[in-house]
């Protein structure tokens, strides 16, 4: 760990004091952001972040510094590990930072996505070609994973429209997973989630036999799925289903 930036960034100090708590910061190589090597579509740049090296954290918050919206997510893991993957809009090549909440101080970990940007800007071709009665509808699977885990893979259908055209802002955000009448992983979505948001996830084995996933947009529409969990005697196999 160490109080010295490896990204540099004359950005960072400012978005720490605005979206983080008034906790220490270090830079810990404990928290990894993975990024592809190459971005061929800067609307649907696949990212991931894991601090699961840390263990248990309150917080896990990703920015990438140069968007015109630069929190990404907010994930709320409780009981389950600091793990995200998912895809977002990039308007030009930017840190991506990674900052996980533990023990009362922040670890932050991060990597610089060189991209040729314009993805927040462009209008999503989904907005005008979207089947709008679809909108809301999730989609899932999950998988037994070692460890008392399991990992879920959700997709959303909804256009997630930034707000930076003449729309107004229209997007999913927050979702939630429950096991048993209880939340065990809470995210707040914000504008740079790519459309029809793909996100994966891992989450504590309760033993349920069903996951109840819930999301919430800024239009205030609700949707839900029940998804069934693999049998306890499978590993890394999969189920899943989709209700609206």
């Amino acid at each position: 760990m160490t109080a010295v930036d490896p990204l540099a960034s004359p950005i960072w100090p400012g978005l720490a004091r605005d979206h983080l708590t008034d906790a220490p910061i270090v830079f810990d190589e404990a928290v990894r952001v993975i990024l592809p090597p190459v971005n061929e579509d800067q609307t649907q740049v696949p990212i991931a972040v894991d601090a699961r090296r840390l263990g248990h954290v309150d917080e896990l918050v990703v920015f990438g510094e140069l968007n015109p919206f630069p929190v990404v997510m907010r994930l709320r893991p409780g009981s389950s590990p600091p793990f995200a993957s998912f895809r977002m809009r990039i308007e030009q090549g930017t840190p991506i930072r990674a900052a996980a909440l533990k023990d009362g101080s922040w670890r932050v970990g991060g990597d610089y996505l060189d991209a040729a940007g314009g993805g927040c800007s462009a209008k999503p071709k989904v907005v005008s070609d979207v089947d709008w009665s679809s909108v809301g509808e999730i989609r899932g699977r999950a998988w037994r994973e070692s460890g008392g885990l399991l990992r879920m893979r959700l997709r959303v259908v909804h256009p997630m429209d930034n707000g930076l055209h003449a729309e107004p802002l229209f997007i999913l955000e927050r979702l939630a997973i429950a096991a048993d009448g209880r939340d065990i992983l809470e995210v707040e979505l914000k504008e740079p989630i790519a459309a029809n948001p793909t996100l994966t996830f891992l989450v504590e084995d309760t033993g349920a036999d069903r996951l109840r996933v819930a999301a919430r947009d800024t239009d205030g529409r609700r949707c839900e799925a029940t998804l069934p969990t693999p049998a306890a005697s499978t590993l890394s196999s999969g189920a899943g289903e989709g209700l609206r």
